[in-house]
């Protein structure tokens, strides 16, 4: 899925279900942040009793399958598996909607040219039971584990970020797609009831706001496929949000506020010196950057879990902050 979906089409598609802005915009900023841990922050310096931080990575930048990254992050996070699921990709009938009808079609996977390194049966596929289930194990888990708790929200938009990669980038009808799956597992996020693993029986026909913005986006989108530069793509985004709650302001130059948010955050509740040395160490661990990074290697964990109880333990996804986590 785009970069910009991610944090702006999890963004729309809170505000389409009435969760209050600021909320719905901090969720699209945990979901976003998966975009912007892609590559390796080497000039992260940051560490504590001597002990460095460690950015957990959420997958690489190149489109080579078998260039897995460190601790096989792509697996992890950008080409999440179905374990051999067959079925077809999740559409939308015509009658529910009024808006472009989605195309139903056989479910995406990697051609064999690209499954040298990688066995068959770890093939992604859009909106999988798998990645279905990978969502609820947050959702279940909020009600009695400890450490999910403390993080429940940072891991939601985690594996929002995961699910949403399972959706190709091939057209817009994909896009679509992801976006009312998008609104499914906020709807579910928001009411403590675990998704559905198959079936387009969302509930979200009977949502006028939903339906509404929906035909808007798939109204929109093929506009932003012949946009030509990513900061025009984005001010559609920013106009299609700015509908529905205040615009989303944008910056004259190539970063926009939320790029840097989350580690500025950081920074300045952990009094971090030019040096490095995190001095408020309490105060940092508050920081929505490093609830984050404990989401996603809680993600790494226990996806590496799933992966060793299938019998594919040559592909250990574990990472590790650094320091004790909690």
């Amino acid at each position: 899925m785009t970069s910009l979906f991610h944090f702006y089409g999890t963004y729309l598609a809170g505000l389409a279900l009435n969760i209050e802005p600021r909320s719905a915009r901090l969720l699209a900023k945990y979901v976003g942040q998966g975009v912007l841990q892609q590559a390796p922050q080497t000039r992260l310096n940051w560490h504590s009793d001597c002990t460095p931080v460690y950015p957990i990575h959420t997958g690489c930048s190149d489109s080579d399958i078998n260039n897995l990254g460190p601790f096989h992050c792509k697996l992890a996070f950008t080409y999440f598996p179905a374990f051999g699921e067959h079925k077809e990709a999740v559409a939308l009938s015509a009658n529910c909607f009024d808006g472009p009808a989605l195309i139903k079609r056989p479910a995406i996977q990697l051609s064999k040219s690209q499954l040298t390194m990688v066995p068959e049966l770890l093939t992604c596929q859009p909106d999988s039971r798998f990645a279905r289930t990978m969502l609820n194990d947050v959702i279940f888990k909020a009600r009695y584990h400890h450490k999910v708790q403390l993080m429940s929200e940072a891991l939601f938009g985690c594996r929002l970020y995961v699910y949403q990669n399972t959706w190709p980038l091939e057209h817009w009808q994909a896009l679509c797609q992801c976006w009312l799956a998008t609104c499914y597992a906020l709807h579910c996020w928001q009411h403590g009831q675990p998704l559905k693993l198959s079936g387009s029986d969302w509930q979200m026909q009977k949502n006028a706001r939903v339906q509404h913005i929906y035909r808007r986006l798939c109204a929109l989108y093929p506009k932003m496929i012949k946009t030509p530069n990513s900061v025009s793509r984005e001010r559609l985004w920013v106009s299609l949000i700015g509908d529905y709650t205040y615009p989303e302001p944008l910056e004259s130059d190539s970063k926009s506020p939320r790029d840097l948010a989350f580690l500025e955050q950081a920074r300045l509740l952990g009094r971090i010196t030019k040096a490095g040395r995190i001095q408020a160490i309490n105060e940092f661990k508050q920081s929505h950057w490093y609830k984050f990074n404990l989401a996603a290697c809680y993600h790494c964990h226990w996806f590496a879990q799933q992966l060793s109880e299938r019998g594919f333990t040559q592909f250990d996804t574990r990472q590790c902050l650094g320091f004790e986590l909690v």
